[in-house]
């Protein structure tokens, strides 16, 4: 009986860490945003602004659109352009608020 709590204890914790790595994605410092709905403008280049980002310490309510930034659904990367899709609803912002350069959108 003891050993098959030992071999779920270890699967539960390589699971774990399995779905923690999407995590290692972002680069220090960075902060993570809900938005309840995406407020997006992002132009024909891959650049743009998402609007509506409050957080605590932050002076700013918009991140800037790079060339670097990157999107994902459900852990899969996908071109910033399917972003543009998601204007009006619900996905996290992942940015640098050194730099206000968006990192990641994910929903």
């Amino acid at each position: 009986m003891s050993f098959n709590k030992k071999i779920i204890n270890r699967f539960l914790m390589l699971l774990l860490m399995f779905f923690s790595l999407n995590l290692l994605a972002e680069e220090m410092p960075f902060r993570v945003v809900e938005l309840g709905a995406l407020g997006i403008k992002l132009s024909n280049d891959g650049t743009g602004i998402v609007k509506g980002i409050h957080c605590e310490g932050c002076d700013f309510n918009f991140v800037k659109i790079t060339a670097n930034s990157k999107a994902s659904i459900d852990g899969v990367d996908v071109s910033i352009f399917e972003a543009r899709g998601r204007a009006g609803k619900f996905a996290m912002v992942s940015f640098n608020p050194e730099t206000q350069e968006v990192q990641y959108i994910r929903w």
